[in-house]
Parts: structure tokens; sequence; C-alpha cells
């Protein structure tokens, strides 16, 4: 059984992260109003965080910082400052994205531990063990793993792993999704991801629609409560709940319920999901039912959720007539006054609170009805429902009325301890307990009296201790000596309580010294400007092929587009698996590009590792490399060979300390990423050489395919007939743009493009190298 289990609760808010700890949350992870996630959420002031820091540590829980977004070089001293104070207040982790970032707070920071956030997409233990090697103490796993694949990792690795378990999933892998910023201006790598997987789309072929226009990349939440024993028996460190822009009510509810059958498998090594715990799970949010994700395999069609994006709560009946502003229904679940409904019909979706209930008679009720009863439902004031219609319950009244009087803003949660009293006459008062591992004593300069009436017992401290409702401190019992004879006032014991308290409360606060933490900063500052520049022979301008036909003539078709002749062409390693007698034959005369894509899972994973060598031996120039999966391969391989290596654009390289990090590291060429803005790239042109993407990006990588759920109907398990290699697929949206979809049929990893000219206005040519990306 793993014994550092924890359960990590989410909270963008005060409330939630009060609910949170009250539900039973191990950790609790939250960010402030900048560089983190979730900057919709309402999140926390730095006074507030600290206060919550110190709230946490005296009930015995933890919190991690969310700086896990991209940051620009006129934002990190802000992020580090922001750090450094929650650092001395006793912040347990910080949650990172940026390389660069984690690069300086290690060296500022070195005690403060280090979680590498999922937005890094580590997938591998390759890339675990690279992380490790960095000082993280933690990696949080991509989403797209199963446990199985989780399992490995954790098996192979001292380092703690995290996943998550519960919650909201996305359909690209986190880190790698690039669509909202390419249709828009909100980054997802930035925290204000617009979420456009969760809009309306239709499949098309060549000019020909294959579905009606839904959606089609809308992933359901992970749900992984019923299968929580293999979840716990894969040693996962830490169990994540996902859910900073969700409710107080939702985060002590599934804290709650996680808490509950988590501590239950640990201590009977069984586990028996209540089915009303499960309904209640799935009342409080759901996208059109329950989902593992990917952790118990690689899902189609079931796994995306086409009725709606949203909540859709319980399935309660299909509409029998509509009468008036009422529904006539027969319940599948049961019903009350003022729960949320919502009516699908074709012609829309009507919201709203149940105001009124009558009887199969239309006689008013207004009562709870069960699964079975038939009733009108009102009020209900869209015209255009009709019979069949189906009608879905999406919140219920008292459960949350019930979740917020039990969780939210209550101080149920203390830590227990035995208070040891010594009471001796003509002497001070003494108490003392165990605190951190340390007996703590405090010296009274109170002493006790010689009584009258009555005499003072163990009974009567028990009584007086035991009043500490309103704090984070709980004596569940008093012992020790009183000598007996003696007598002291209820309010001198009251004072005593209170004082001691508070000083055992202040035990519990952490300080930690940043004292050189301002010096060290200093110098990584310093040693920014001493990095050199390194001179490489690259051409300036080259063309990177997406999709390979060896029939095409690209001088004849592309010296025209770009008024040049090509030079270099980067073909992905896995058109070198089919083609590589032909590329080598064909194209020698060009300088020979291979790209190792974002993802690589298992099978196209043996050919990089059985075939880079033989790649570079036959005359392969440039490796772009997408994943920290392979850079110990690629850098013993540098030793042997000459050849350029570009970090692509997939390592969201945002700022010159993640630049230079990564030039340090072995990269030749560093291509910024997608969100870092002419400025930017034009400050890290003066550090490093930088190569820049035209034409096409990878706008999300996913390891759902869209083709095997729409196309073919793939059922879990099936093996794939790769209808991706027979014709043009591409995505349209509600606004008629469209977006090409490239699959890689090795792995089934499928990946969509958008087109994308870059901005060159302001742009120092002299510092920047043009990769055009064709398909």
């Amino acid at each position: 059984m793993n014994n550092k289990l924890e359960l990590l609760a989410p909270a963008g808010n005060e409330e939630s992260f009060i609910a949170a700890v009250n539900a039973g949350a191990d950790a609790v992870y939250m960010g402030l109003g900048k560089h983190n996630a979730r900057v919709m959420a309402k999140n926390f002031t730095l006074n507030s965080y600290i206060n919550c820091i110190h709230y946490a540590h005296i009930r015995g829980v933890k919190v991690y910082l969310t700086l896990n977004t991209l940051v620009s070089d006129d934002e990190i001293s802000e992020a580090i400052e922001m750090l450094i104070k929650l650092y001395e207040a006793g912040l347990d982790a910080v949650i990172l994205q940026d390389i660069g970032l984690a690069d300086i707070i290690h060296k500022v920071m070195p005690n403060l531990h280090m979680h590498a956030s999922t937005q890094m997409s580590a997938y591998s233990l390759e890339q675990v063990k690279f992380l490790e090697s960095l000082g993280f103490k933690r990696v949080v796993l991509a989403r797209e793993l199963t446990l199985e694949e989780i399992k490995y990792i954790t098996d192979n690795t001292d380092v703690e792993i995290e996943a998550f378990v519960h919650g909201a999933l996305c359909v690209s892998v986190s880190g790698q999704c690039l669509l909202s910023l390419a249709i828009g201006t909100r980054s997802a790598n930035r925290g204000a991801c617009a979420q456009p997987c969760r809009m309306r789309y239709t499949l098309c072929k060549d000019n020909d629609r294959l579905t009606p226009k839904t959606y089609i990349l809308s992933k359901k939440d992970i749900f992984g409560l019923d299968i929580l024993d293999k979840i716990i028996d894969s040693n996962i460190t830490s169990l994540k709940i996902e859910g900073r822009n969700k409710s107080p009510e939702y985060v002590s509810l599934v804290i709650s319920k996680y808490r509950k059958y988590i501590d239950e498998y640990v201590k009977n090594n069984t586990l028996n999901v209540d089915l009303d715990d499960e309904k209640d799970l799935l009342q409080m949010f759901n996208r059109n039912g329950k989902s593992h994700g990917y952790l118990d395999g690689v899902k189609y069609k079931d796994s995306i959720t086409t009725l709606s994006p949203k909540n859709t709560g319980l399935y309660l009946g299909e509409v029998i007539e509509k009468k008036g502003k009422y529904v006539k229904v027969k319940l599948e679940e049961d019903i009350d006054l003022h729960d949320g409904i919502e009516i699908y019909s074709k012609k829309g979706v009507s919201s709203t609170i149940v105001t009124c209930i009558n009887d199969s008679k239309m006689k008013l009720i207004n009562k709870k009805c069960n699964r079975g009863d038939i009733v009108y439902l009102g009020d209900i004031k869209e015209d255009y429902i009709n019979p069949k219609d189906k009608i879905y319950k999406t919140s219920r009244y008292k459960l949350n009325l019930e979740l917020q009087n039990k969780y939210v803003q209550k101080n149920i949660r203390q830590r227990s301890l035995v208070l040891n009293i010594t009471i001796k006459k003509d002497s001070p008062i003494t108490l003392s307990a165990i605190i951190n591992d340390e007996m703590y004593i405090y010296n009274t300069n109170v002493i006790p009296e010689v009584s009258i009436n009555k005499e003072l017992t163990l009974e009567d401290l028990n009584n007086v201790f035991s009043k500490t409702q309103d704090t984070g401190i709980k004596f569940e019992k008093v012992v020790g000596y009183v000598e007996k004879g003696l007598f002291l006032k209820i309010s001198e014991l009251n004072e005593i309580r209170r004082n001691f308290v508070s000083k055992v409360e202040e035990k519990y606060k952490v300080k930690n010294d940043i004292s050189n933490c301002n010096n060290l900063l200093k110098t990584v500052q310093k040693d920014k400007f001493r990095h050199k520049k390194k001179n490489i022979n690259q051409c300036k301008n080259v063309l990177s092929v997406f999709s390979y036909d060896d029939k095409k003539d690209y001088d004849e078709i592309y010296s025209k587009k770009y008024g040049r002749k090509i030079e270099r062409i980067d073909f992905q390693i896995n058109d070198y698996i089919k083609n590589s007698t032909s590329i080598f034959h064909n194209y020698s005369k060009y300088n020979l590009g291979v790209v190792i894509p974002n993802l690589i899972l298992s099978n196209l994973d043996k050919y990089v590792k059985d075939n880079l060598e033989r790649l570079l031996q036959q005359g392969v120039k440039t490796i772009i490399l997408g994943t920290f999966k392979y850079i110990s391969l690629i850098l013993e391989l540098k030793k042997k060979y000459e050849f350029v290596l570009i970090a692509d654009y997939s390592f969201n390289i945002s700022n010159t300390y993640s630049a230079i990090f990564m030039n340090n590291l072995g990269f030749d060429i560093i291509t910024p990423a997608f969100d870092a803005d002419i400025e930017q790239i034009n400050e890290m042109g003066k550090y490093v050489n930088v190569e820049l993407i035209d034409d096409y990006i990878v706008a999300m990588t996913s390891r759902y395919c869209i083709l095997g759920s729409f196309i073919e109907n793939r059922k879990n398990g099936e093996l794939c007939s790769s209808p991706c290699i027979h014709g043009n697929y591409y995505l349209e949206d509600t606004y008629g743009e469209k977006y090409n979809i490239v699959c890689n049929n090795i792995d089934c990893v499928m990946k969509i493009l958008k087109e994308h000219k870059i901005n060159k206005e302001g742009l120092n040519k002299n510092l920047s190298y043009i990769r055009n990306n064709i398909i």
C-alpha cells in the first residue's frame, strides 16, 4: 500500500479553500491573480494567500502555489519576488510550467519543492527522470496516460508522481494546445483558454461533410471514484482533483467522497462505492455521462459529450406533454423545489429552476417527488418545448445547501493534540504538547490557589480545554498531574487555554530563511547578460514538410510562393519510417532534417531509439526536437555526429532565461513559444539563435482520434484501419474556419493544424531564421 498517498484539492477562492480543508484534503493547490493557469478564477491576494498557508499548516494541510504558466522577461522579477514572500511564509511547493523560471527558482530557493506541472507534457519515464535531474521533486503527469503506463513510471522512479483522477479533461495534451490563441488572443499557456474544444465542429473530407456540426472535440470529465482501488495500486503519490473554476460546494463534495473511499481502501483493502455517492458526484457536475478519461485505456466516441459541453447532471426523463408553463414527465430521478433542470430541444436548450410541482392530475403539491412519479414541472417559459425532448436535472438545491452548511466557511477541521498539564501548590502552571515531533513546554505565570470549597480535577480541565471550536487546535484529552486541594477560577483557566492555543498555532507557522534569496537572484540575472550567442552555419529560410508525398517537386511548387530556393527540408520521423529510401534518394541535394514531435508513444518510440543514429549516418543534418523524452539520447549522439539541434515550439520557450537554459543544455537553435511576441523574440535573439514558424502550426496534439471515433466508430481495444491515410480530413467551425487533421497512424496521435502567418513587422531578421511549415 502507498503510505505517502495524498488527496490534492483545488481552490479558486477562499471559500473553496476552506471547503477543501474541511472536507479532508491533504493538500490544496491554488494561485494568485497572475501567472496561474486559471486566471478566470477569483484567486487570492498575497496577504490572503499567506493567511491560508498559516490556516492550512495549523491543521496539517499543505499548500502548493500554481505558478504554472509561461512568463515573459518583464514578468519574471515580479513572479520571483512574490514567490519569495510566500516561501518565507512556509509555502510547501510551487507548480511550474516555464523551464527558465524553474531554473531560476531552483537557484534562488533551492529548498523549495518544485512540482512539474501537467503543462510540461510529461508522459514518459525519460521525461520524469530528466525533470528530476533539474531539481523537481514531483511530476504531474500528462492526463493522457493509462494506469498501466503510470505504474510503469512509478515503478521505475523515486520522484513523487501526481495524476488527475477527477474533473475536466482537455482533448489536447496539456501544454500543447495553441488553438485558443491561434483563433483569438487568449492563450491556454497563459491561463486564459477560451475553450475552443467545447465549440461545435463538422468533420469533413475533401469537400464532403461527414458529421453534423456538434461537440466532437468536447471530452467528458474524468470520474475515478469507482476505480479508486486501481488508481491507488498504481502507486501514485498524489491524487489530484481538477476544479479551480468550480464552486466551493463542488470542491467539498468531491473531496469528501474521495476522502471517504481512500480511507476505506487503505484500511480494509476493499472498495465498495455507494451508488448514491456516485450519483451525488454526477449530479454536481458531469458532461453527459461517466468516463475514466484515459486511466483505463484510450477511448473513442464514448469519451465525447456531443450533447453539450456543459454540466448535464442526471437524466430526469423525457417530455410527455407541454401544458402551459408546465412539462409533464415520468421521473427517472427524484426532483424537488429549487432544483435546476435543462430541457434539450431541437430549437435550443431551456434552463430553469423548478418553482412549482404538480401531480399527474395537475394538483399543486410542491414537495419532493420520487423516481417513477408522473408530475408536471414549472415554470417553463419557452414555447419550443415538444414531447420526447430530454430533461436533465442539473442541480440539487438541498445537496448544495447541505454542503454549504457542513463545509463552506466553517471551522470543522482541527489538529488533535494531547495536552499535558502540571498544577502544583506554590508553582506556576506548566502545559506541554508534542508539536512537530518535539515537546513544546509553555510556562504560565499563574499560581493556583488553595481550595476552600471545590478542588480542581482533571475532569474540570478536560471540560475547559475542550472549548476550542473557533481555533485550529483540538485537545483530544488532557493528562498530567493536578495536586489535590488546589483551585483556579474558570476565567483564569480560559485565559490559559486561549494563550496556549495561540502559542501552539504560532508553532505550526513556518518561517523560511530568505536572507540570501535576493542576492542569488541578482547573480542569476547577471549570468544572463554574460551568455554568448553561438555561431552556426544554417540557412536563414527553410521549409518543413508535414505530410509526405514523394511525387512532389518542392522547388517547382514553392520557389515561386516564397521567392527563393529551398535549402532544407524537414520530415517528421514517422515519414522516414515509410519513405526513408526515397527521401534520401530524391532529396539528397537538400539539407535534410528530422522532426521528432512532442508526443511519441510506444510503437514510434521503438523506431526512434532503434533508427535515429542510422538516419544521422545516412545524412540527416538537423534534428528538430519537440520533447525532453529523447534529450539524453540526442546529446550522446551529438558527441559522435555533426548536426544542428533545434528546440521546437512545443517546448513553449517564452523568455530569455528559458532560451538560454535550452542553449546551455545543447540546443543550437530555439523556436520560441507561439505565445511569444515580437519584442520577446527579438530579446531572445540577442542571446540564442532563433527560428520562427510560418504558414502552419500544430494547434492541438491529442491521443483521442476523431477519425477512429466518427469514421470507423471504433470501440475500445479494436484495431485501427488507418482512415487517416485515405484522403484529406479537416474540421470546420461555426464561422467557416478550417483546421487540417494530420494523424500518425503508428501510435494513433492526432494533430490539428492551423494556418498562421508571422507578423514580421518589428522583427529583427538578423536574429531569426524562418521555417515555413507546409502540408
